[in-house]
């Protein structure tokens, strides 16, 4: 190989090399940025809880039934995986006046990227879909409140159009565009009631898995069967 090309390959390498760099530089700094939201969001939330407790009055609330039934519809969004907006509901029965076992579903848009696939950029959409269940264990009535913290497992499944494996928002995706990850979550938050049946309830809950990730969300919830 003559000099001339000796030069070409050494800058090739270099390039390369510059490109491996960027890339390691990239996903350190988005990692770092993750974590900076999470603990951003994480104070807030723990903010917002208390601040909950301080303007409360006597109200509504009380403990549960054994056999009562609670639906929920939520909203929210997610951290940790990009932000996106999360959707869902769960369904719930009590055991006794104090744990209630629950089942959960969340839809969540993961929205559209640039990725790059084989040397080529593409653009890319995706969602995800998170089934999970558990169990909540409800303290004691702080006037309309009656706070709750709930540990649960479950699993995402995420879609995505590729032609060939690659990640996209935190997921790794096959050459068929699926992930499924399996999290365990912990999380918490505050039933409200407006009236003996219904009321507001804000919540936090961390995923921990193959990525971690916190949801933010409140809904509206309603029992009945007692």
């Amino acid at each position: 190989m003559g000099l001339s090309g000796s030069l070409t390959a050494a800058a090739r390498f270099s390039d390369d090399s510059k490109l491996i760099y960027d890339g390691l530089a990239k996903r350190n700094i988005d990692t770092k940025t993750n974590m900076n939201n999470i603990s951003r969001i994480i104070r807030v939330s723990l903010i917002a809880t208390v601040g909950l407790f301080v303007v409360t009055g006597l109200g509504y609330g009380q403990e549960l039934e054994k056999g009562q039934i609670e639906a929920t519809g939520q909203i929210g969004f997610v951290s940790g995986i990009g932000t996106h907006g999360a959707f869902g509901g769960s369904v719930g029965g009590a055991l006794s006046e104090h744990v209630l076992a629950f089942g959960e579903f969340l839809y969540i848009p993961l929205g559209s990227s640039t990725v790059r696939i084989l040397g080529v950029n593409q653009s890319v959409s995706g969602r995800a879909f998170n089934f999970d269940g558990g169990l909540q264990y409800q303290f004691r009535r702080h006037g309309s409140m009656v706070p709750y913290a709930g540990v649960g497992l479950g699993v995402v499944h995420s879609g995505a159009s590729g032609p060939s494996s690659f990640t996209f928002q935190g997921f790794n995706f096959s050459a068929g565009g699926s992930s499924n990850d399996f999290y365990a979550n912990l999380g918490g938050g505050v039933r409200y009631y407006m009236t003996e049946q219904w009321g507001f309830r804000p919540e936090f809950t961390i995923f921990a898995g193959s990525n971690t990730f916190v949801r933010i969300g409140a809904g509206v919830f309603y029992q009945f069967g007692k």
